[in-house]
């Protein structure tokens, strides 16, 4: 079985994370997907340009997602977007042909706030089951 697990760094990606190796098992594959926004990710990075603050971001993001993946079944991807998030999280779902998303909610006031606008997007839009983990 193949997961996608939306990361962004947070508790909540960790502890889908964790829910996703809890039902992967040894035979499951596991890939960690983080979408960049240009405009807000790199936003206090200094560097001579917008795509070297990127390439900084990544790289960070990279590093830090590795830092919380075992290996072992477990891939990791950066993505810059230029749509919305969960339309960048569905797609790469689609290409990587997963079976299940994992997904982390938020907690905050009203339905929107308590799923998060893009844990509430994905759940709308996709026909793949979708595990949403509470943070």
């Amino acid at each position: 079985m193949r997961f996608l697990v939306a990361w962004d760094g947070s508790d909540g990606a960790r502890a889908a994370l964790r829910q996703a190796r809890a039902l992967a098992g040894a035979g499951g594959q596991i890939d960690l997907v983080h979408v960049l926004n240009p405009l807000l990710d790199a936003a206090d990075v200094e560097a001579p340009s917008r795509h070297e603050a990127m390439a900084i971001v990544s790289e960070r993001a990279r590093t830090e997602m590795t830092a919380h993946a075992d290996g072992a079944g477990q891939h990791i991807i950066v993505l810059e977007h230029g749509e919305e998030v969960p339309d960048r999280l569905l797609q790469e779902a689609a290409r990587l042909h997963a079976d299940i998303i994992v997904i982390a909610s938020r907690r905050a006031a009203g339905l929107r706030g308590v799923l998060g606008s893009v844990t509430q997007q994905v759940l709308h839009d996709t026909t793949l089951p979708v595990l949403v983990v509470r943070a």
